[in-house]
């Protein structure tokens, strides 16, 4: 509340060593390894103790990205202890050990999803969509963790209520990393004889967040981070998809049978329409192109109130407080005294489905439950939404109290473009967002990595640790009908870590998997600001057929 190039890319992979040695390991383990495996049983790591260590035989069937080869299966408990809310607590953590003849002597940190609480599958999964395999498949050993609580079931909101505790709260924001990556870092020793040589982190969405939160706090720990989807503004994200966001489309929404607004239905499917097509009609050819596609963000600036409906019109335009509301959504909200809250979003036809709200509930459950200093503690969230005062809530994410020392802004976000120690250390940050993502908005990202040039002198300066892409279409993390979102940004990370080949434009390819209108099209990703431009000849299926340019108003 989750970025690459090199052909097709249609397997994640992060170079050609690792998939040779995790399948030649055969499928029942080795029986010294069993044995190492077993010894880890009780190994104290930092704030706590190896709680189980099983070898795990290899998955059958054919390969996919939930398959696994045979591996010790690790699991462990740190910081247990009770909250201030009369709750237990710990902090757990799962740690996948590939066989030591299969070990590609790297570590991958898989962040998290939503607002954790559930101990996930150590697999690493890559980033982008559509993998037919993963980190552990291909070598790496692999760390998860609940990022310090549980969700509990059978209670209203039981995502959320773990914002009660101040150490739950720290834990889950930015305090997990180092001490899982401590306790990854003993267990591999112990069980391979060595450190990693090269170490990643890879996240989408709050696992983006933490992978800025990495180089941005523990600029050490990693060689190479994939940050996709990032909440780095999560605070802020979650005023903007609740509040905001609800109250103004209560104002225009019909009411239900209960008298409440129907927000889901901000916006009518042909008011959708109409919105997408006005968006291609004025942007999808500003690339040379009309492919269904907006690849030229930096020259799209429709003014929604143009497609009022004229006296006579009855198809194709939106009345004149449908027109507003949509120009007041992508515009983003403001405090009454004009302060920003968060950013505005690009004119991608998919952002259509923002009108649906489908993060609403989420983006509630963190606003009042956890980033707001005192917190909110509610069964209805709706109505928080529908009745909290945006201005007071917004500020609240600054605030700290006797209790909660440590504001919202604090402990969640990752918006500092301060990356000396992670660039001095030679470490390379990739950044990518779709222009589909009603979650998180990639006008957010490209004014984040603007204030990161003005830092290190520079877009050229900048690249030479962090890049940022911008993926037409794609949903949040993957998917989007109109978009090419199959793409390897990990082994583009680790090919820059550890090559020194930096990611000029990563290829990426639409899939019928998740409903592209247009399978197998491939288009180039660019390194911000350059932008994908058709080339004037050439098939219009084929990344070839496009050059990345920047634009003039970037030079």
């Amino acid at each position: 509340m989750l970025a690459v190039s090199l052909a097709t890319l249609l397997s994640a992979c992060g170079g050609s060593d690792k998939t040779d040695a995790a399948e030649s390991s055969g499928n029942e383990p080795s029986p010294s390894f069993a044995q190492t495996c077993s010894a880890l049983v009780g190994t104290a790591v930092a704030g706590g103790v190896v709680t189980q260590a099983t070898m795990t035989a290899a998955s059958e069937g054919t390969v996919s990205a939930a398959s696994w080869p045979s591996h010790c299966l690790v699991r462990g408990v740190m910081n247990q202890r009770t909250g201030i809310d009369n709750k237990p607590y710990a902090l757990q953590f799962e740690l996948r050990l590939p066989e030591a003849s299969a070990w590609n002597s790297r570590f991958y940190y898989q962040g998290g999803s939503g607002v954790d609480g559930t101990l996930f599958t150590a697999l690493g999964s890559y980033s982008g969509g559509g993998n037919e395999r993963n980190a552990l498949l291909d070598g790496y050993a692999v760390v998860t963790t609940d990022s310090g609580h549980i969700a509990e079931t059978g209670v209203a909101n039981g995502s959320f209520l773990f914002g009660a505790d101040p150490q739950a709260r720290d834990e889950y924001g930015d305090m997990q990393i180092p001490q899982v990556t401590a306790a990854a870092q003993t267990l591999m020793v112990k069980a391979y004889g060595s450190a990693p040589q090269h170490s990643y982190f890879v996240g989408c969405s709050n696992g983006g967040r933490q992978a800025m939160i990495a180089a941005q706090k523990y600029p050490d720990l990693f060689d190479g981070i994939v940050a996709a989807a990032p909440g780095f503004r999560l605070t802020q994200a979650s005023i903007q998809g609740s509040i905001y966001q609800i109250q103004r489309t209560a104002q225009i929404a019909p009411k239900k049978a209960d008298g409440s607004p129907d927000i889901s239905l901000g916006l009518t499917a042909s008011e959708k329409t109409v919105v997408a097509d006005r968006i291609l009609g004025a942007c999808d050819a500003l690339d040379g192109l009309a492919d269904g596609m907006v690849n030229r963000l930096s020259a799209c600036r429709p003014d929604p109130l143009e497609w009022v409906c004229k006296t006579g019109e009855t198809e194709g335009c939106l009345s004149q407080d449908k027109a507003q509301y949509v120009k007041d959504i992508f515009e983003g909200p403001s405090t009454r005294s004009g302060e920003r809250i968060y950013a505005s979003w690009p004119y991608d036809p998919a952002m259509v489905s923002q009108f649906s709200n489908p993060f609403y509930s989420i983006f509630a459950g963190e606003a009042s439950h956890i980033y707001t200093s005192p917190p909110t503690l509610t069964a209805d969230l709706l109505q928080y939404a529908l009745t909290a005062d945006m201005d007071t809530e917004f500020r609240k994410l600054s605030a700290t109290t006797t209790t909660f020392k440590r504001s919202g802004n604090d402990f969640t976000n990752a918006e500092s473009p301060d990356m000396d120690a992670f660039k001095k250390r030679g470490g390379k940050l990739i950044i990518f967002n779709g222009g589909g993502d009603t979650a998180f908005s990639m006008n957010d990202v490209t004014a984040y990595y603007d204030k990161v040039s003005t830092r290190y002198g520079g877009v050229s300066q900048a690249q030479d640790f962090v890049r940022a892409f911008y993926v037409p279409g794609m949903s949040h993390c993957s998917g989007g009908a109109g978009s090419t979102d199959q793409f390897d940004a990990f082994g583009a990370v680790r090919k820059w870590a550890e090559d020194g080949v930096a990611p000029d434009a990563m290829v990426a390819t639409a899939r019928a998997a998740a409903g592209s209108a247009n399978p197998g099209r491939t288009r180039p990703l660019c390194s911000y600001p350059a932008e994908a431009i058709y080339n004037g000849t050439g098939d219009p299926e084929v990344a070839s057929s496009f050059s990345c340019k920047v634009p003039a108003a970037s030079l």
